[in-house]
């Protein structure tokens, strides 16, 4: 028995399992949450990786499973243990294989090694099946192979090795300006707010703040126009003529961030004449500063 578990950041979906299936596990869990499950999908190709590494330690899994009813949302998750090529199982693991699915998974009707005139190998171990409150959209899944996004598919079948979401997703996802915009808004109205009146609220609330998936669409940036950009800077923020604060612990370089004046979002250039390297004080007036639009339009380097 063997697991994908080169690497502790991968995760394994599998594209349309019967819903029924998966609602018969989840059942048998409420009887023995500690039991292996199985999974048996209708293929005749071995999954590549999953019988190359020993599960163990800190060595785990995720799996997602979209239903045949639901190609395009990831319904369901759980823990992948383990992988078992079914054409080579001894005959005293395959009774204890059919022990286990006739009294825990009955709706499977035991273990099969033919479907449709074809050789059927693959034996995916679970544990920890759950349902998501949210179902999680197929495409915000990434594939390992190449960190493009998944795409729904049009027909049951097939797997994909993926990046996992981060531990204790729920499914909830948010932009990342909607995210920002909250706070401030939030924020604005607990400045407002009594002393008396926040310190009420800050002793029922949640000492740990909830997960959530924060959304947000970014630029591939030439790295050049950066590496150009510092040099020029030579370590002096380009705005206010001073040394950078501090130096970088990786590298012990000045630590300068690259500022586009015109920026990317509005249809800005990634050149070098747009872009300036500032210290973290003169970056963040230049973006949310009450000048900040008289530095974009009059900036002068020197």
């Amino acid at each position: 028995m063997g697991i994908m578990n080169k690497k502790a950041d991968q995760a394994f979906f599998e594209n349309g399992v019967f819903e029924s299936v998966l609602e018969e596990i989840i059942a048998s869990q409420k009887i023995d949450p500690t039991r292996t499950f199985y999974l048996q999908p209708n293929a005749e190709k071995i999954i590549r990786g999953l019988n190359d590494y020993t599960p163990g330690g800190d060595n785990k899994c995720v799996f997602y499973a979209s239903t045949t009813k639901d190609l395009a949302h990831a319904r369901y998750t759980a823990e992948l243990i383990g992988w078992e090529n079914k054409q080579e199982l001894t005959s005293q693991r395959m009774a204890e294989l059919e022990e286990h699915i006739s009294q825990f998974q009955p709706k499977e009707e035991g273990i099969y090694l033919e479907s449709s005139g074809k050789k059927c190998v693959n034996l995916i171990s679970i544990k920890n099946l759950r349902k998501l409150a949210h179902p999680i959209p197929v495409n915000r899944l990434f594939k390992i192979s190449d960190g493009t996004a998944l795409k729904p598919r049009t027909q049951a079948g097939g797997w994909s090795y993926v990046y996992p979401l981060p531990s204790g997703d729920s499914g909830d996802y948010i932009l990342k300006s909607v995210l920002e915009n909250e706070l401030a808004v939030d924020v604005k109205t607990s400045l407002s707010s009594s002393n008396e009146a926040r310190n009420s609220r800050l002793e029922s609330a949640p000492r740990y703040p909830e997960k959530i998936i924060v959304v947000s669409t970014g630029f591939r940036r030439n790295s050049d126009v950066i590496a150009e950009v510092l040099t020029r800077a030579n370590g002096k923020c380009e705005l206010c003529h001073g040394d950078a604060p501090f130096l970088k612990a990786s590298d012990e370089t000045p630590y300068l961030e690259v500022h586009h004046w015109t920026p990317l979002a509005e249809n800005g250039e990634d050149t070098v004449a747009n872009a300036a390297a500032l210290c973290p004080n003169c970056h963040k007036q230049a973006h949310f500063g009450q000048n900040k639009e008289y530095i974009k339009d009059s900036r002068r380097l020197t």
